[in-house]
């Protein structure tokens, strides 16, 4: 397995039509600037795996985490017509390795007294955090990479889960590393 500091990376033009690419747009925190984007998407067919939004430390920009899988071709494309839309500031593509991403995901699984025991135990290996119980549930939080997030989701599942609902991931460039003067 490659090391995420590896800087040997596949050629993006190498990857295939399903491939996911995550992108960061910073926009004015306008009334019907996420319609307008979330219209440009589906205008084009192009589906949105997952959207994140929220205002930034300064309260007249928002910034949109927007996961989508396609060609590079259909890529470029969309990130073109960002750019051109007026309350769009700028738009990153975050290719693999560059940022660090992370999902919030609440997961609410049934927990009796005989099997909550087990269930808190993979909680504390996950460094979960329980916040609530009920006699026959438990309410979990947790937050990580997206594959920390489906393995604790797969060992829940067989406790029976009774609700759920995640963030999708958010995502922030790394720093500068090594890599990037190798170009």
């Amino acid at each position: 397995m490659d090391s995420p500091l590896d800087c040997r990376t596949e050629s993006p033009l190498s990857l295939s039509m399903t491939q996911r690419h995550t992108l960061a747009i910073l926009v004015e925190n306008k009334f019907g600037v996420l319609v307008r984007i979330a219209g440009l998407f589906s205008g084009r067919g192009f589906n949105i795996d997952s959207l994140n939004v929220a205002t930034t430390t300064d309260p007249a920009f928002s910034r949109m985490t927007v996961v989508v899988r396609g060609d590079n071709k259909v890529l470029d494309q969309i990130t073109r017509q960002l750019e051109k839309l007026v309350n769009v500031i700028e738009v990153q593509h975050f290719h693999p390795h560059e940022a660090v991403e992370r999902e919030l995901i609440l997961l609410k699984v049934k927990a009796d007294s005989k099997t909550r025991s087990e269930a808190m135990q993979i909680v504390d290996i996950f460094r979960a955090k329980i916040v609530d119980v009920q006699a026959e549930s438990i309410l979990v939080e947790t937050t990580g990479a997206q594959r920390k997030v489906e393995a604790f989701l797969s060992l829940m599942r067989k406790f029976g889960v009774l609700e759920m609902t995640r963030t999708g991931p958010v995502a922030m460039r790394r720093a500068a590393t090594a890599c990037d003067d190798e170009d």
